[in-house]
Parts: structure tokens; sequence; C-alpha cells
């Protein structure tokens, strides 16, 4: 059994997504659709005069600024996850490094979140997103399913030495193999149409095209003998389709038993309900209406979506448009579920989630993103109503949530003992604050990630620190700092 969530439907957070992240419970997420900052080497700034007027963001990245997340990544001993971040740090720069530190912490609390059904969409650009995908290789094991990239714009005039730059990326993860599904398409081209479903016998049905009633495996020796006069090519056998292959009206002329009679007696029927089509040459094929034909399979280059342009448009940095999520959430997610953005921004994916009849939460550290959010539940883009907010609320919890779910980290008896076991053995070991040889009576529990900055109150975020580092560290310092502090490295 899942837990429940720990939050109301249409909750939004003004919070370090990473505090509320760790206060939420395990599995309760059905889809997290989210637009983290890029690592653009850009400050963000919503112009005067627009809906999301003071908004702003920073999106350029160093060690310094992240140097409490790089701890706790350090202290999280998954060696992949590790490497994958000084790896990114050697190849790309302290700023990639930086950046990885900032969401590889938040990126392992959504994969916690997510229910086994669950499916994330992470948006990025081109610098940042091989590195994303092999952080989310680390989290989500095999489960990567597409890197989509997303037609933005049309570049006009370039000037540089490069191909445009037109498009953004979105990673596509599930937490497993069960994941939720609904197949999208797009509607088939005009042209493709006009030129393959050219037949119409005025029977009600429709265009169809014809397709070849031959298939290349062998169905019982019926399967190469004629039919009416015609026989199977070289190499090839009939192969006449299933009923739900046709329309339904003319699925019905078929006989009740149609799917247990032998090859050619399936053909017979075929022709006898006027679905098979004799060529010039006397080959029989079969008709393929397009009224069973639901479009083109959603593929993972979406070139028809345009930026947001006109009354959608709130002046946040890097809005995106609502029928990209729709888009997502249409598929990754059914009516009721639970959807949630833990970078909110101007509330597209909990728009989105509202238009489709799913529930939300979403996160965000700018204020601004309040006032626009109620906004845009208020209204579609072409300004009619959708949501009434007198009776529908939008819940402003002023504190991150508390985990209630089972799995939710226990203090336990024994982690004094287990965190001796870490620093080695002997009577004396080293402290990892000053690495000096202490007895187990001179140490004390400390969080390694102080709660002023954060830090959960959990079993992995306990260690030993001998008496003179704790009262040195107090509930101010990180590790390093702790060291530099003892002239350590």
């Amino acid at each position: 059994m899942m837990p429940d969530p720990n939050f109301a439907n249409r909750t939004l957070w003004i919070d370090d997504n990473l505090r509320v992240l760790r206060g939420i419970n395990s599995a309760c997420i059905d889809l997290i659709v989210t637009d983290p900052p890029f690592n653009s080497k850009r400050f963000y700034n919503a112009p005067l005069g627009s809906e999301a007027a003071g908004a702003q963001f920073d999106d350029t990245w160093t060690m310094d600024s992240q140097k409490d997340d790089w701890a706790d990544l350090q202290e999280a001993a998954d060696p992949a996850l590790f490497h994958t971040v000084v790896g990114a740090g050697l190849s790309a720069g302290e700023p990639m490094q930086a950046y990885l530190s900032f969401i590889a912490p938040r990126l392992i609390e959504l994969h916690r979140i997510l229910k086994p059904a669950g499916s994330l969409y992470l948006h990025c650009d081109a610098h940042a997103s091989h590195y994303l995908k092999q952080l989310l290789d680390c989290i989500f094991g095999s489960r990567y399913l597409n890197e989509i990239v997303w037609k933005r714009t049309s570049t006009k005039s370039l000037g540089t030495r490069r191909y445009a730059r037109d498009s953004d990326r979105i990673l596509f993860y599930s937490k497993s193999s069960t994941f939720t599904w609904n197949q999208q398409y797009r509607p088939h081209d005009p042209d493709y149409v006009e030129g393959n479903y050219r037949h119409n016998d005025g029977d009600g049905l429709g265009a169809y095209a014809t397709e070849q009633l031959t298939g290349g495996k062998a169905g019982g020796a019926l399967a190469y003998e004629a039919f009416k006069g015609a026989l199977p090519s070289k190499g090839r056998a009939w192969a006449p389709p299933r009923r739900d292959k046709f329309p339904s009206e003319a699925a019905d002329k078929l006989p009740d038993n149609y799917e247990d009679l032998d090859v050619l007696a399936k053909c017979a029927a075929l022709d006898d309900a006027g679905l098979l089509y004799w060529t010039r040459n006397g080959v029989p094929r079969y008709k393929s209406y397009l009224s069973t034909k639901q479009g083109i399979p959603a593929s993972d280059i979406i070139a028809h979506i345009p930026a947001v342009s006109g009354n959608e448009a709130t002046g946040w940095p890097t809005q995106k448009p609502l029928a990209l999520y729709e888009h997502f959430i249409a598929a990754s997610s059914d009516p009721d579920d639970l959807v949630f953005d833990p970078f909110a921004g101007c509330a597209t994916t909990m728009v989105a989630a509202e238009r489709l009849g799913r529930r939300w939460a979403g996160v965000d550290v700018d204020e601004v993103a309040t006032g626009i959010t109620l906004k845009r539940l208020q209204q579609h883009s072409d300004g009619t109503a959708f949501l009434d907010l007198s009776t529908q609320t939008v819940n402003l919890p002023k504190n991150p949530p508390q985990r209630t779910d089972p799995d939710a980290p226990r203090r336990s008896r024994n982690i004094r003992a287990i965190c001796w076991q870490r620093l080695g053995t002997g009577d004396r070991r080293a402290c990892p604050g000053c690495d000096r040889a202490k007895y187990y009576d001179d140490f004390h529990l400390d969080h390694i990630v102080p709660r002023s900055k954060n830090g959960p109150d959990t079993d992995e975020n306990l260690h030993l620190l001998c008496g003179a580092c704790n009262g040195r560290k107090g509930n101010r310092l990180t590790m390093s700092e702790l060291r530099a502090s003892w002239g350590l490295a």
C-alpha cells in the first residue's frame, strides 16, 4: 500500500525545495514535471510591467555557493554519484560541478517521493543535459526512457560560427518498468492522408488505404495455398488481420468465430464482408481505414509546440508553454493523479495539471510565484475562468511538511555503535573533524549538515565527533569549515 501524501491538493510552498522534499512522504507522487535552472551562466529578471515583475534568479554557480549541498553529497556515500559530479568538474569546470552539487540531492529526493509507477520529466538545455543524464542514470538506474528535443524557436540571424541553438532537452525517466503511460498522437499530415488514403467505397466507413494480406511467418499449411486463384509471393504467407483492425461497423460483418477460423476461411470472410481490395493483377489486399488510425505516435522530437506568446506570457524568466507540459502530463498520468513541480516558477505545471483534472503541488523560492500561480489558476490563456478560488482553495503553508510514512527515518538506538564502526578499528579511533585518535566515550553524536543549514535529523546525517570538535562546530559550521578551522584540508 502506497503512503498517502502528507499535504493537501493545490499546495504551493515558498521555500527552499530541498527542505520541502525532505519532508514529503516516500512514494506518494505520481508524476514530476519540472524546469530547474539550466546552468546558463545568466542572471534573469522579469520585465517591469509584466505579471512576473520582480521575479529573478541567478543561474550562475560556484562551489562556494554550493558547499553545503556538496558536503551533503559527499556524505551520501554514493561513489557513482560522487565521481559523476567530480568528473563533470574536471571536464566542464567548477560552475558545472557546483550546479550538479546543487541539483543532485534534490534528484535523490525526487526519486524517493515517486510512486513505483511514477515518472520524471526534467527540462534542461544542451549545456547540462548530458551531465544531468549521468546523474539520473546513477539515481534511477536503467529506467531512462527518452531524451526529448523541444524546438522552442527558429533563429533568423546567427552571426557566429556554429549551428543555431533552437532547442531544449527534456529527460524522461521512470521509477520502474510499470510506469503509467497513455500513448499520445498527433493528427496525420494532410498531404500524407491525401497521398495514401485515396480509396472510398461510399460505405460510410470513409477513406482507406490498402495493405498486404500476407506476412513473413507461416500460419499453417493453408497459409501457402491459393486463395481464389491468388498465391502469396515467394517467402510470404497469407496473414489476415485481426478483426480489431477494422471499424466496428465493418468488424460486425465478420463471423463471430472469425478469430478461430483457419487462414483461408478468414480470407474468405474478409472478402464476403467487402473488406478486401483486389488489384488489377488479381492480388488481394485488405482495406485499412483512416478512421482506425489514431494519428502519428508522439515523437521524441517536438517541433509543433511554439514558445510562449500572447495572453499566456507572464513575463516570468524562462516560462514554458502550457501545451508542452499538458502533453507530458496527459502521457504519464491519469485523472486525479498527483503531479509535483519542485521548481514551480510561474506555475505552468500546476496550471496544466489543473486543466487536465490532476491534483498538484509545487515549490518555488520566489514569493512572486504565489501571485502568478493564483492569477493563472483563475483563467485559461484566453481569459476564460476554470478554477473558482472562492470554493477551491490553494494552500500556502509557511513550513515544510513533516513525514508521516512508515519509512520516515527514525533515530536508532544503535546509531552510536554504527558510527563508531565507521571510524575504523581499535580502542582509539580518529575523529573525522580533527584526525586525532579518541576513545569511544570522548565522542558525541553530531549532525553532518547542521540543522541550521537545513540538514535533516536522520541517521544518515549523524556521525561522531570528539568533544572539542563538537563544541567548535556547534550548529554553525559544515565539516569542511570545521576542518579548515583546525588547519586541515
